[in-house]
């Protein structure tokens, strides 16, 4: 066939986001303005989002109008890149597909929800043809974004894919096929920080067996970290742009370029330039005030850094009780520093063997839902095994909170 296709995966990318009270402005202006950049050099016919464009559900002005700058941006330099943004588990589908009623099937397509036709699930409007020409096409996508329990209908996951994957194979016929999606699948890794479990049909893991082998690539969202996950074909997770929590700091941040030709996909990853860096002191685990309090004063930070450029700051110290000076002698420390602080961790020994005392003090914020249900259940009823029905209603329940919109 000799026809060739190149797409730009990316995903992730949390417009609105804040870190501690911090906002992330500056970040995502330089994260997109490199993006663009990539966009020109690459000569990309395809920008593909796979999930959690914003950060929330009901996301500021200020991020949405970020977000539409850009797509303004890439189309005036490239104008026939095809941008195709898929609804995760931090967006509303509602507002995802908002923007779909004025753009039509153009170049731009926003897939929030499932799309249905007189209750039936359309998986027509699940496919979208890539590159080449109206009548030749490149490539095909079938576009499935975060998928509720409620938005399954009759299915199950797994017969969700497996009937898109059928109709999608059929209608790719030699050309390369991509899949999608933003869940959790087995193997990927999680930074529990800053990735809301995600649970469906009572699973929050799902295995790699979920994406038909005949797919060329399938493109993720919703681990923060890039990854390749095993399997018959690349199944890669594009990471987000940059560290969405302190215990992000050591990935290699990177967004991957997909070259397919005669069907057959070649990926690499492109690391992205970190806008500011993540310090911790210590640089890991904590010490004794005294270590911190000299290793925060020996910090050389140029003092004209601009406000959304700062590093951010993770303080930890170690503790055997209470110290009401603690806090501002650390303060003190670093009050002529250019940071943004974070926190400032108490470790004490008792908090790694002892879970109900972890539920207190400065580490309340590193709580997962899930620990602090189970500590409360062992405090209820002392010497028994949380129920797996009963963490399993829990977990449904958070995905439930977690997943509500606003619309």
């Amino acid at each position: 066939m000799g026809s060739s296709l190149t797409l730009i995966h990316t995903s992730d990318w949390h417009l609105g986001h804040e870190l501690h009270a911090h906002t992330r402005e500056d970040e995502h202006d330089a994260f997109l303005a490199w993006l663009l950049e990539q966009i020109e050099e690459t000569g990309a016919d395809v920008l593909l989002v796979t999930g959690d464009v914003y950060d929330v559900a009901n996301p500021p002005i200020t991020a949405m109008r970020r977000l539409f700058t850009f797509l303004n941006a890439a189309m005036q330099r490239r104008p026939n890149l095809q941008i195709i943004i898929l609804g995760g588990n931090h967006d509303s589908a509602g507002r995802i597909d908002l923007p779909a009623a004025l753009l039509g099937d153009g170049n731009i397509r926003f897939v929030g929800a499932l799309p249905r036709q007189n209750g039936a699930l359309d998986i027509d409007a699940l496919l979208i043809p890539l590159g080449g020409t109206d009548a030749e096409p490149a490539g095909l996508l079938a576009a499935i974004p975060f998928c509720r329990p409620g938005d399954l209908g009759q299915h199950s996951l797994a017969s969700l894919y497996a009937e898109v994957a059928e109709r999608a194979v059929a209608e790719a016929g030699d050309r390369p096929l991509i899949l999608t999606g933003h869940l959790h699948v087995a193997g990927g890794e999680v930074s529990e920080l800053s990735e809301r479990r995600i649970v469906v049909g009572g699973q929050e893991a799902e295995a790699a067996s979920l994406f038909d082998p005949r797919a060329a690539y399938v493109a993720l969202g919703h681990l923060h970290r890039p990854q390749t996950i095993t399997a018959a074909m690349p199944v890669r997770y594009a990471g987000s742009p940059f560290p969405l929590s302190a215990t992000e700091r050591g990935y290699r941040h990177s967004l991957t370029i997909v070259e397919f030709a005669d069907a057959k996909a070649s990926w690499r990853e492109v690391p992205i330039p970190r806008p500011a860096p993540f310090l911790a002191v210590p640089a890991d685990g904590a010490a004794a005030l005294d270590e911190v309090i000299a290793e925060l004063e020996a910090l050389v930070i140029d003092p004209d850094t601009p406000p959304g450029r700062r590093p951010f700051l993770e303080i930890s110290v170690a503790v055997d009780g209470t110290d009401p000076h603690l806090q501002a002698l650390v303060l003190a420390a670093i009050a002529d520093k250019a940071v943004r602080l974070t926190r400032i961790r108490q470790v004490r020994a008792a908090d790694a063997a002892d879970l109900a005392a972890g539920l207190t003090g400065d580490d309340l914020d590193e709580l997962l839902p899930a620990d602090v249900f189970a500590a409360a259940f062992a405090k209820a009823h002392p010497g028994a095994d949380l129920p797996g029905s009963l963490a399993s209603a829990f977990e449904e329940l958070l995905v439930a909170v977690n997943s509500a919109e606003t619309d």
